[in-house]
């Protein structure tokens, strides 16, 4: 079978299976172990679908970043939009480590990330989370500045946690990056900078972003050495818009339970579900809070449980 239409076959299937509610999350033909070729027709390929892409988008300054408020316009952190039953972080690991393991249906613990943006390997451990992060490609105060204002909320949050955008990568190196555009970061393993603007490039066009000139032209100038690349980044696929709307739910400060479940409250849970469950932007570990502990009074909630059993069936842990 011809490669394009190997690639068709392939995000047909993927996309079906998002859609089913069923099997991986799309973006797995992008994980971390995707393979890496040097193929002149292949590289040639995914660089000329990049062009085309970056040639199609809207050349604009950055608006500045008034009202940007993470969970307000993004929704919390790593919803679960495609209900898969487990939160995106752990979707994202399940899917980005080798071997990984799981302390339940959702919880990964351990496994070895290929970090694409260093090169080197890292022993994923829970006990230390944030050695390795979720990046989002497209960062998401950069995506504010450049269009997402303009999005409906249901838009944003599918943004924030959509496959496409996001990767298991070292973590002192992503928060280096910040929310940086390609102009100012570029992966320190050269090796990647290709496939990194390239989905960059896909994510900005997917969801019809703007770039500045400065990002433009640092894109086409990796674009113009690419040599190698890993996996088809070029031609990933973005959540279906049919997500918009259960996603939109995640935002303001409402619960990870279906939408139609009423929001939680800035500072309390209700009577029936008091258990506080807290989600840290960083992608640390998601810990609950029982009523008369010590950091109860203290802590916003992102969730709420009956019990301490729901919040560790739902990926959370105790304080230690």
């Amino acid at each position: 079978m011809p490669l394009r239409a190997t690639r068709l076959v392939l995000a047909a299937a993927a996309a079906l299976l998002v859609l089913s509610g069923c099997g991986p999350v799309d973006g797995d033909l992008a994980a971390q172990g995707a393979t890496e070729t040097a193929a002149p027709a292949e590289v040639a390929d995914q660089v000329t679908r990049a062009r085309t892409m970056l040639d199609g988008l809207e050349v604009a300054g950055r608006a500045p970043k008034t009202g940007y408020d993470r969970v307000r316009q993004y929704g919390q952190a790593w919803a679960d939009v495609t209900r898969t039953g487990c939160g995106t972080r752990d979707n994202v690991l399940a899917r980005d480590l080798r071997d990984p393991e799981k302390r339940n249906a959702c919880v990964v613990v351990a496994g070895s990330l290929d970090d694409p943006y260093t090169g080197s390997t890292i022993a994923f451990r829970k006990a230390d989370a944030a050695a390795v992060q979720i990046d989002h490609v497209v960062p998401l105060s950069l995506s504010w500045q450049l269009g997402a204002q303009q999005w409906p909320v249901g838009k944003r949050v599918a943004f924030a946690n959509d496959p496409l955008n996001l990767l298991a990568v070292d973590g002192p190196t992503n928060s280096s990056k910040s929310d940086s555009g390609p102009d100012a970061w570029l992966p320190p393993h050269k090796r990647y900078r290709c496939t990194y603007v390239i989905r960059f490039t896909r994510v900005a066009a997917a969801y019809a972003l703007r770039v500045t000139a400065p990002m433009k032209a640092a894109i086409v100038r990796v674009l113009d050495g690419c040599t190698r690349v890993v996996g088809s980044p070029a031609d990933l696929e973005p959540l279906p818009e049919s997500v918009w709307s259960y996603a939109a739910g995640f935002a303001k400060g409402a619960s990870s339970s279906p939408p139609a479940t009423a929001a939680v409250d800035a500072s309390a849970c209700p009577a029936a579900k008091p258990v506080k469950g807290n989600v840290p932007g960083g992608g640390g570990d998601r810990i609950y809070h029982l009523p008369g502990t010590r950091w109860y009074a203290r802590t916003v909630p992102e969730e709420c449980f009956a019990t301490a059993a729901a919040a560790e069936a739902a990926g959370f842990r105790s304080p230690r």
